[in-house]
């Protein structure tokens, strides 16, 4: 039962390191370069995913949740580590649940008390990469630059 769930997630460390390599093949600077679409740079939303993906997986484990506020990357490098080992430390854990229905009880900034299963909640930490993966490509394209794609389906095909 637990593998249609861990292949979503490999799929999420798939997309993500598919726009990784991209990032690495573009003029160096790219990933810092200001923009004004929501987030000023590349290397804010992936702070901004990192932090939210701490989030989520600190509810998941039932422990208090760090800040929500965007780790600060100074570089490609750093943050393509940063979030490479989150990502094996999430998978691991996921693969340990036993019950991907087990509901956990958790509380948003301000305090309100909300209930989820694991499933659920990781299929908003995958959604939620998928939207800001959109965020990125949308900013390598006004910065004149091609996206790459990262869809579900063409990972299934890999």
């Amino acid at each position: 039962m637990n593998e249609a769930y861990l292949q979503l997630y490999d799929y999420h460390i798939w997309a993500n390191e598919r726009l990784w390599d991209h990032l690495q093949s573009l003029p160096e600077g790219v990933f810092l370069q200001e923009v004004n679409l929501g987030f000023t740079s590349i290397a804010e939303v992936f702070g901004h995913l990192a932090a939210a993906e701490e989030v989520w997986f600190a509810r998941i484990k039932e422990e208090r949740p760090p800040s929500l506020a965007a780790r600060p990357f100074g570089n490609m490098a750093a943050a393509r580590q940063y979030l490479s080992r989150l990502q094996t430390e999430h998978h691991e854990y996921l693969a340990s649940v036993g019950d991907m229905g087990k509901v956990v009880t958790y509380h948003n900034t301000a305090g309100e008390a909300f209930q989820n299963s694991i499933s659920e909640i990781l299929q908003q930490v995958v959604n939620h990469g998928t939207y800001h993966r959109g965020n990125i490509t949308t900013m390598l394209r006004h910065l004149g630059h091609k996206g790459i794609i990262t869809d579900y389906i063409a990972f299934l095909r890999v």
